[in-house]
Parts: C-alpha cells; structure tokens; sequence
C-alpha cells in the first residue's frame, strides 16, 4: 500500500510522515513538496490514499484535485490544510475528499481520519456489495453535516479561527497564571494580536484575571483558565 503525502511545509510533512508511520508501519510512503511530483507517483504507483495540502507551489491542492478528477483518477484524499474559509470546504467536498484537517490538529484526531480511510478501503477492497453496518460506519466517523456546518457560536470580527484554535492549545500548555507576554512568546504571536484573543477570552468567561503588583514598577495583569473553560471555547471550534 502506498501512502502519498503532499506537503510544501519539510517539517509539516515529516510529523504527517511520522503520524501515518505509527497507524500504518508498513505502509509505503511517498512524500513530495509539489502536485507535479505527487502525479509521478500516482501514474507508477498504486496509490491508496493522498493526504494535501491546499497553499502549495506552483499549483494549489484544490487545482490538483480537479486535475484529478479531469483525468478520471479516483483516489481517496484526506486534506491537510490551515485554510478554514467555507468556500476550500466547498470546494474539497466535490471531489475524492473523505476527511478534512484544519492546522494544527492532534494525533487522535488524525488517526480518526485514518480510521474512516480504513473503513473505505475496506469496503470497496474487491468487494461487489456492502451492508449498512459498514457504510454507517464510514458516514457517520468523523463526518459533519452540511446542516452542523454553521452551527455554534461565531468569533468576533478580527479573530480566526485558526489562530483562535492556537491561543488556547498555547494557553493550555503554559504555567497558570500567566502574562500576555508570556503567552505571545509561547505561540509566537504578535503581543497586540495575543491581547485580542485574551479579552475575548475573558469576556466569554473562559479565563479569570487577577492583577499582580510588583515591588517596582507597573503591576501586570495574569490569566488562567477556569474549570469549564472546555465547554465554553468548544462552541467557537
């Protein structure tokens, strides 16, 4: 089985190399920069699974998946992408897209995509018929309904929702209480920036502030997370 991995970003594509390695250690990896040299390898190799990226050189993920499926190449395609506007998810969802990752995600959840790829292959593997139990299981793995599409709450005009993802994968990681600065430095994200993400934050009541009164100079504002902090910022993701 061949795995192939489009990926501009060395280090992106070496953790993805990684990440398919510890669900699938025999599997035969292909890893390229550029759609070009990805085409190569699906024209001399049997390639089961594509995972792409979107910002890609000289020609972009999407482009590729049309040129794909202008030349009649079916191959199951998991998108691995910082883009989250709804017109990529558009776009990815008319083609051979079974599952769509957002930057930076989580190993369990990469290895939920790869599950849902097992089930595919699985059931289209020699096989003339399926059962509901199967199919069930594919459509119902990982997938989002057009209708969820829209549903929970939208962040302030400013914010994205990538970057929002980042602040509090950042904050979850750091030492509680802590500064904007300290924070900024963390996810290596500009001050301004950090601050805008932090009074959001603490307007929804996901973090509670104290402030901390040196012996010299200005006091300074610190930050933690409250308990129920999960519920709260899961209805922006």
């Amino acid at each position: 089985m061949t795995i192939l991995i489009i990926e501009d970003d060395p280090m992106v594509a070496s953790l993805n190399q990684q990440f398919v390695e510890n669900i699938l250690p025999k599997a035969h990896i292909e890893n390229v920069r550029q759609t070009k040299d990805g085409l190569k390898i699906i024209q001399r190799e049997n390639v089961r699974l594509i995972l792409l990226d979107v910002f890609l050189p000289e020609q972009t993920g999407l482009e590729f998946l049309k040129e794909l499926h202008q030349l009649e190449i079916n191959i199951p395609v998991i998108l691995i992408t910082a883009a989250d506007d709804m017109h990529t998810l558009e776009e990815a969802l008319k083609y051979n897209v079974i599952d769509y990752l957002i930057k930076p995600f989580t190993f369990e959840r990469f290895k939920l995509a790869f599950q849902k790829f097992d089930i595919l292959d699985e059931m289209t593997d020699k096989k003339t018929t399926t059962n509901q139990q199967a199919l069930d299981a594919f459509f119902n793995q990982t997938t989002t309904k057009k209708e969820e599409i829209h549903c929970g709450e939208e962040l302030p005009k400013g914010l994205s929702k990538l970057t929002f993802s980042k602040v509090i994968e950042g904050i979850k990681t750091m030492e509680q209480p802590f500064s904007t600065e300290n924070l900024s430095k963390e996810i290596a994200l500009s001050r301004i920036s950090t601050k805008k993400y932090i009074t959001f934050l603490t307007e929804i009541a996901v973090l509670g502030e104290t402030m901390h009164y040196r012996e010299i100079g200005r006091p300074i504002t610190l930050y933690k997370l409250v308990e129920d902090y999960e519920e709260k910022v899961g209805e922006y993701l």
